[in-house]
């Protein structure tokens, strides 16, 4: 199958890594809105509801805030992440077992992943999941969540930081509100872009307009860049074709 990299010749795939309420749902939503509409895309967590609505074995560990089986787990993965590529994933992986197994796939398929580390306090996660009111949002549960996440997170970027020929890492501070996250993503995108490319962009023009309905200036900053980087990928696709 023909290779189809994401952006600018570098990313075949994004990994969203971070907890339940940490904001990854929102910034998944601000890439597809501003940047790249038609992104496949999927939650581990929506996909594992759905799951479970059909299976009782699947619902009482979700109901239990219990991970999946780690097998489990990478056949959805897999299954998703090869019909979709270029896509987006947000929920893997979640401990060391499967985050070798992701390095074995992204090697074997010949990738590069961009993976998107989001970090949030847990006093801004209860309040978001509690404001939300899903019946698995229990504050026992949340907290089963948050101590898993907090034990094995390390482990998962200790191996990801292990191979640098694989993936690319963007942290982002999900305490922020959704479009100054989204705006601190994007710059991180712009410092992993190869220079080069910049070089031949002097005649680049991206209108930057802020509208009256918006409280910051977040929004222009966002359509601005993100008209940027649609230049840039028209550019290379047109000068390989």
């Amino acid at each position: 199958m023909k290779r189809k990299p994401l952006l600018l010749e570098k990313w075949d795939y994004i990994v969203l890594l971070g907890e339940s309420g940490g904001g990854k749902g929102t910034l998944v939503k601000n890439i597809k809105h501003y940047w790249l509409p038609e992104l496949s895309s999927a939650s581990m967590g929506d996909i594992f509801r759905k799951k479970a609505a059909e299976d009782p074995a699947i619902k009482k560990l979700t109901d239990q805030g219990i991970l999946i089986d780690d097998e489990i787990t990478f056949g959805v993965f897999r299954e998703f992440a090869e019909s979709s590529q270029p896509g987006l994933v947000d929920g893997f992986p979640r401990n060391r077992q499967q985050t070798i197994e992701l390095i074995r796939f992204v090697k074997e398929k010949g990738w590069r992943v961009l993976v998107i580390d989001i970090h949030c306090s847990v006093e801004k996660i209860i309040e978001r999941l509690l404001a939300r009111n899903r019946p698995d949002d229990k504050l026992n549960i949340i907290y089963k969540r948050h101590t898993d996440h907090m034990y094995l997170h390390p482990l998962v970027m200790e191996e990801i930081r292990t191979r640098p020929d694989l993936f690319d890492i963007i942290q982002i501070n999900g305490d922020y509100g959704s479009e100054i996250a989204f705006t601190n993503f994007l710059l991180s995108v712009l410092r992993l872009v190869d220079m080069l490319y910049f070089y031949d962009m002097s005649n680049v023009e991206t209108t930057f307009s802020a509208q009256e309905s918006e409280a910051t200036i977040n929004p222009a900053i966002n359509r601005w860049i993100c008209g940027f980087l649609h230049d840039i990928q028209e550019k290379i696709v047109c000068s390989k074709s």
